[in-house]
């Protein structure tokens, strides 16, 4: 199989986990709207799920990447260090949590991500863009 051809089945891979994302927020709002008591509305933040379902982007890459490689490389550890700031965010809100007593997590992950070499760095040292 070519790496355009591989490409392409990943693409076609990743559309479906979005699509099927969407048509049960839609389901959710349906339900919501024809009156049945659906408990993801109930708590006073629950659009911050949707911050949370954006982690699963990252997470799936690194997944990807992991299967290809078959080792945990810098691309695997900036990916979920990616996956795990987004859930962290959106755990902030979920949780209610106090910003004010949690900025420091924010910043231990900054420190992590400067050891992880993530995908871009490579490419631009590599000399590709």
């Amino acid at each position: 199989m070519s790496v355009e051809e591989t490409r392409s089945v990943r693409r076609r891979r990743y559309h479906l986990m979005p699509a099927l994302l969407v048509i049960a927020l839609g389901v959710f709002f349906l339900l919501g709207n024809l009156g049945l008591d659906v408990p993801f509305f109930n708590n006073p933040n629950w659009w911050a799920w949707f911050i949370l379902v954006g982690a699963a982007w990252p997470l799936f890459e690194a997944v990807e990447r992991y299967r290809e490689t078959g080792s945990i490389d810098g691309e695997v550890l900036h990916s979920l260090l990616t996956a795990a700031a987004i859930a962290m965010v959106a755990l902030m809100f979920l949780l209610q949590l106090s910003w004010g007593q949690w900025w420091p997590v924010f910043v231990i992950y900054g420190g992590l991500c400067m050891l992880v070499r993530g995908p871009r760095r490579r490419r631009w040292r590599d000399g590709v863009q």
